[in-house]
């Protein structure tokens, strides 16, 4: 279905806009440009069909080079403003209308010529065919002024160059064009049809030296998987002395959400191994870390021994030993390992709680494979005698830390995991590394026990 459609009356051909670019706030995404070479800096035409996601304060067309060298066109928040200061302030256009409809397609258009004699003719800001003249706050840029624009300085859509209030912005974008050279209407890119409704419509101009289209088609596949990651956990500390103490290693990192997958695309998946449980008086070595794409999982930290007491930070951190501290955990991954009793060791974190006592923290439960399991337990500080628990009740083996094993070792920490799970119909088929293969109603789950890779 498409987003936007031009009817075929008023002149139009049915100019259809099927696609749009989806930006979230919250990853920071952006797209980024500078010119090689300078264009026309006094007269310019920025066009673009721009939908909310959220009501912050945000960016959505900037070009620049810093702090106090800006062009800044926003919402903030529900009005539209532009703004741009070289030194001083030389450009401000604050909209008194407010544009709130976070269902709606707002078409905005910013003309810019320097060069004209009407100070009101040098910027000129449109939205939906319609030219806005009513303006909480107006500035004008000075006749012939050069502008960012065109420079070649940092263009971004989708947040500012302002490194210190970048105000990324949160919402859907389609059918940008920056025209180099001219000052231009919104007709150049849209029309009303028979119900009066601003639709869009081909430009079929030139652009100059910078100018550009971004029609935001989807030039490779993609498709949703959720993934979950898990490291792996730490290993026991030891105490063949008495055979009373031993920090718990502490759970391996975990990762979970979902991730676009590009078809021919090939990711590389790495598996960690725990780590290894000591001899001696020694301390746990810590697990190792897992990877899918970009996402990585930390190795949970190495329980505390008798000679090194202190547990090792990790994706949980590893339990200390005889009054010494716990390891830190790495911040969305785990939780930290517990002090060590006066004559004890504490419990490794685990990937929903911290270690306690000399029990190791809860891992977490999910049910990406169709089964609820839980995931990433920390391991159990030894405290008397034998048996030595890995972690708290129901805190699940996978990428968990290794528990005190004393006297001739401690116990290991588990291997970690990867899980992929995508619908069926989009599934590939093309892995390495012999991941276990299973379905759960429409979709298919890959569970990588060990490294390997899969191709979208």
């Amino acid at each position: 279905m498409s987003l936007l459609v031009g009817a075929a009356s008023n002149g139009s051909s049915g100019y259809s806009i099927d696609d749009s670019l989806r930006l979230r706030s919250s990853a920071s995404a952006y797209l980024n440009r500078t010119p090689s070479s300078a264009g026309n800096r006094k007269t310019w035409t920025w066009s673009a069909w721009v939908k909310r996601g959220t009501s912050d304060d945000q960016v959505y067309f900037s070009a620049g080079t810093g702090d106090s060298n800006y062009l800044n066109v926003r919402f903030q928040p529900d009005y539209i403003s532009v703004v741009s200061e070289d030194t001083s302030n030389v450009l401000t256009l604050r909209t008194n209308a407010l544009y709130r409809d976070h269902s709606a397609w707002y078409h905005i258009v910013l003309a810019i010529d320097t060069t004209q004699g009407t100070d009101t003719n040098r910027a000129k800001l449109y939205v939906n065919g319609e030219q806005v003249t009513s303006f909480s706050s107006t500035t004008y840029p000075s006749l012939n002024y050069d502008t960012l624009v065109n420079n070649t300085n940092e263009h971004n859509i989708g947040r500012s160059v302002r490194t210190s209030d970048r105000r990324p912005f949160d919402g859907y974008i389609t059918e940008i064009n920056l025209i180099d050279g001219q000052q231009l209407t919104p007709t150049s890119f849209g029309e009303t049809d028979n119900n009066g409704t601003w639709i869009p419509k081909k430009y079929t101009g030139t652009y100059g030296t910078n100018g550009f289209y971004l029609g935001m088609k989807e030039t490779v596949p993609v498709y949703a998987a959720d993934y979950l990651v898990v490291a792996g956990g730490g290993g026991g500390g030891c105490d063949n002395i008495n055979g009373t103490q031993g920090g718990g290693g502490g759970a391996g990192g975990l990762l979970t959400g979902s991730q676009n997958l590009a078809t021919g695309n090939v990711y590389t998946i790495t598996v960690g191994a725990g780590g290894a449980g000591a001899g001696g008086t020694a301390r746990g070595t810590s697990g190792s870390n897992s990877v899918f794409d970009s996402y990585t999982a930390i190795g949970g930290g190495g329980g505390g021994g008798r000679s090194t007491p202190a547990g090792l930070s990790g994706g949980s951190g590893g339990g200390g030993v005889n009054g010494s501290g716990g390891g830190a955990n790495t911040v969305g991954q785990g939780f930290d390992g517990a002090t060590g009793s006066s004559n004890g060791g504490g419990g490794g974190g685990g990937a929903g709680a911290n270690g306690s006592g000399n029990t190791g923290g809860v891992g977490v439960q999910s049910s990406i494979t169709g089964t609820a399991i839980y995931y990433a337990g920390g391991g159990a500080g030894r405290y008397g005698s034998p048996p030595y628990a890995h972690g708290s009740a129901g805190s699940g083996s996978i990428g968990q830390g290794g528990g005190m094993g004393g006297g001739g070792g401690a116990g290991s920490g588990a291997t970690g995991v990867v899980i992929l799970r995508m619908l069926t119909s989009k599934y590939s088929g093309t892995t390495t590394g012999s991941p276990s293969v299973a379905t759960d109603g429409s979709h298919t789950v890959l569970t990588y026990n060990s490294s390997g890779t899969y191709t979208g």
